[in-house]
């Protein structure tokens, strides 16, 4: 799914919202037939916002959720009896590592767009006082919503008009934030928009881009060794994710036409809010590298010289080390 420009995200409201309790150790799950928002839709929509930095992901044709999605859009079922089919077939997939909760349906839109929120939420175990006089009582509050990024634990945000290319959801599971959880995946029936692979060789052509557009300001040090680094990070670096990758890659050398630089192209190449394994094999192999001096001096540089080779900061002292000179 696209990303959502800031005038989307603010004019964000919501249309139909349910909940029913779940994975709490029987069959079906405890289902409520009414949930009045009241006062509290800025919180869930704040908790929906989340999600869209989230990883993408396509329908498969067998998705069940999609199918349940457009019969409710084609008024063949209720929007309550929906929320309570996606409830049932999510309370269906258990596997140890879950916990009680309640899945959130979420109906909103965007204008004329519109889009589902599922929400899995956890129950955290809360300890609430009041005042009796200068005395505090402690109390236990089992069912709850809080702020806290631990208890949402997976969401999906569904746009079904998305270009096919962009994926139809976006998706964040802590379980596991650079993909998404077999129990999560197989209630949704998605895959990734584009596997690790793809997405490494995109970050590869995105880099190159914002080197080469500001190779003015950067220092030629930098600049010669842009694909080495990107190569050094994706083999060190176990996952990708868009400010740690920024800040490793560019450093010092960032300035504010920098990062909106990279916010731009990352979001071109279809890598913002994706989070991913690292796949070195997927970059290009590095080539020797040819440079020309202004006296008319060419020098190639093949790959892997390493400390062999050093240009100076401001572009103009060269460093080659070697142990022998041969005249060729």
């Amino acid at each position: 799914m696209a990303t959502l420009t800031d005038e989307q995200i603010a004019s964000l409201k919501i249309s139909n919202f349910l909940f029913h309790v779940v994975h709490h150790g029987k069959d079906e799950p405890e289902y409520f037939d009414d949930v009045p928002l009241g006062k509290y839709e800025l919180f869930f929509i704040a908790r929906i916002k989340d999600t869209l930095k989230g990883n993408r992901f396509s329908f498969l044709d067998n998705s069940s959720v999609k199918d349940e999605i457009l019969k409710w859009q084609e008024n063949k079922i209720t929007f309550l009896e929906f929320s309570k089919l996606l409830a049932f077939q999510f309370n269906s997939l258990y596997d140890k590592r879950v916990t009680p909760g309640v899945l959130i349906v979420i109906e909103l839109f965007a204008g004329q767009n519109r889009y589902y929120s599922l929400i899995k939420y956890d129950s955290d175990e809360v300890v609430s006082f009041t005042r009796n006089g200068s005395k505090a009582v402690l109390a236990d509050v089992v069912n709850n919503f809080t702020q806290s990024a631990k208890s949402l634990q997976k969401s999906a945000l569904v746009d079904l008009d998305a270009v096919a290319g962009e994926g139809h959801v976006a998706v964040i599971d802590r379980q596991t934030r650079s993909s998404i959880s077999d129990i999560f995946r197989k209630f949704l029936g998605v895959e990734r928009t584009k596997k690790p692979a793809e997405l490494t060789e995109s970050l590869h052509k995105a880099v190159i881009k914002i080197v080469s557009k500001h190779r003015d300001v950067f220092p030629s040090s930098f600049t010669y060794r842009a694909g080495d680094q990107v190569r050094e990070i994706a083999e060190k670096q176990k996952e990708f994710d868009a400010e740690g990758f920024y800040n490793q890659f560019f450093g010092a050398y960032g300035s504010d036409d920098v990062k909106a630089s990279y916010q731009k192209e990352i979001t071109n190449q279809g890598l913002a809010g994706e989070v991913f394994e690292y796949v070195p094999e997927a970059l290009p192999v590095v080539r020797k590298t040819r440079y020309r001096t202004q006296e008319g001096i060419l020098i190639t540089v093949p790959p892997g010289a390493g400390n062999a080779f050093k240009i100076s900061p401001d572009g103009k002292t060269i460093t080659i080390s070697t142990s022998k000179v041969n005249e060729i």
